[in-house]
This record gives C-alpha cells, structure tokens and sequence, in this order.
C-alpha cells in the first residue's frame, strides 16, 4: 500500500517537472492532468490511512464480549476464573483483525491468548513459567 502511494506521489512530481519545462506552452492540458493525479494521491492516502482504535474500546461491538473472549481462554487452559490471578484482557485490531488479547497466571505459570473477536477461534496462545 505504501509503495503505491509512493509510486503516485513521484508520477505527480514527474508531472510538475513537466509543467515546468513547459512553461506557458499549452500546460493548461498538463495542469489539468496533474490536478486529476493529485486527486487520486489524497484519494489513495486517504483509503490507505487505519483508523486509529480509540483507547476506550474494550469490546468488538459486532462479535464477541471482553467477558466471552476471557472464558474461551480459560476453558481452553482448562481453569475458572476463581482459579487464576491477574486476569486482564484487552481489545484490538490487528492488521484490521478484531483480536482479544487475554492473559492470567496459575501456579507460577503465564498463559497469553489471542483470540479472534468475531469467530471466538484462538489464534494464539502461550504458556510460560515465571
């Protein structure tokens, strides 16, 4: 997605060199062409911009609860919520992938899952000990 960008910011360039040698010499038909080039460049750096996640989401609207995503983690590591410490989970998109990032300690060892906000599929998970 970058390189395009790129790539449409130095044809515009090119294009205003050419303006330039040019001079006065029929350049209203190069002006417009450059016009139109500029428009597809903010056009592209527009659709190539993320949205930024608002620090307040704790929960994809559309699929899963922050609360449903813990207890996919637990029950996979075959606990309860009474039978953990340090229980947190978060909210994010990664790559444009709704994720919960979920982690809790159990007898000196740390379990981390990712799991997947709309399908509830694990996509990670880890268990190390401290």
């Amino acid at each position: 997605m970058k390189i395009r960008v790129l790539s449409q910011l130095i044809s515009l360039v090119l294009l205003v060199l050419l303006i330039a040698l040019l001079g006065a010499c029929g350049a209203d038909r190069v002006e417009d062409q450059v016009d139109q080039k500029l428009d597809q460049v903010e056009e592209s750096i527009e659709n190539a911009v993320e949205p930024p996640v608002s620090p307040d989401v704790t929960q994809n609207p559309a699929g899963l609860s922050e609360k449903e995503a813990q207890d996919i983690a637990l029950a996979h590591a075959g606990f309860t919520a009474d039978q953990v410490t340090g229980l947190h989970s978060s909210f994010d998109l990664d790559d444009g992938v709704p994720e919960y990032e979920v982690s809790f300690y159990q007898n000196g060892w740390e379990y981390d899952y990712t799991i997947h906000a709309d399908t509830g599929d694990i996509l990670e998970y880890d268990k190390d000990n401290d």
